[in-house]
């Protein structure tokens, strides 16, 4: 379960991973305003990635975060874990809805914790099948319903989807074209399932959409093969 939290020492914006698996592919963004007297000040939506966030470990993600005057910030988050893809909501009004934790064992000093508004679980099938729905599309089916609906819980997924069919390309006629994924995944299919595939452009296509989304979603062999037999088969 994912955080943001501003530690009181140096007020700065942190998110922290408390638990003590790793999660991958963090995609964050958030943004607010404050009002000093009469003059407003809108702070410009920040978005980021990591492609990596240890467990029992944080991210500094602002060296300093405005809290001393008439804020309000949204926050968001979007990552992958071994139970699928999490989207999280969070929602902080000057300090009226933070909690505060006088100890943590990341920090050295008190936090601050931003109140979580939302949590959401989205399977990773939904993601398959989006992809597979026509496995041969080389830009992401921004007309998909699945896509839309996605796109609607959190803008967060259109970067998620561009860096997906970005990593579907490279495996096809980019940089890994030549990746041993692609062999190790045919010839997996093969071992375990009996399918052949034959050399073809559509075979390639097929593996390097296979590939991609298993490096995207951290799914195995075996979680991929099912997927295959289901959706592509």
């Amino acid at each position: 379960m994912l955080q943001f939290v501003i530690p009181k020492e140096k007020y700065s914006l942190c998110l922290v991973n408390p638990g003590k698996k790793d999660v991958q592919e963090v995609y964050l963004k958030y943004g607010g305003h404050a009002v000093d007297g009469t003059i407003f000040y809108d702070f410009e939506p920040i978005q980021m990635q990591l492609e990596l966030l240890y467990g029992e470990s944080y991210a500094i993600l602002e060296d300093y975060h405005a809290w001393d005057l008439d804020t309000t910030f949204f926050y968001e988050v979007l990552y992958v874990s071994e139970d699928g893809i999490i989207l999280k909501k969070f929602f902080r009004k000057n300090l009226d809805n933070v909690s505060v934790a006088e100890s943590h064992p990341l920090f050295t000093t008190s936090i601050w914790e931003v109140e979580e508004t939302a949590s959401e679980y989205i399977n990773a099938e939904d993601i398959v099948q989006i992809v597979t729905n026509d496995i041969y599309a080389s830009k992401v089916p921004t007309k998909n319903s699945t896509y839309r609906y996605l796109l609607n819980r959190s803008d967060l997924f259109k970067q998620f989807f561009t860096d997906l069919y970005e990593e579907i390309d490279s495996f096809y006629h980019g940089d890994h074209r030549y990746s041993k994924l692609k062999l190790d995944f045919r010839s997996f299919l093969y071992t375990q399932y009996g399918l052949q595939l034959e050399s073809s452009e559509e075979s390639e296509i097929i593996l390097s959409n296979c590939v991609a989304i298993m490096r995207k979603l951290h799914l195995s062999q075996t979680q991929m093969a099912e997927y295959f037999m289901e959706y592509i088969l």
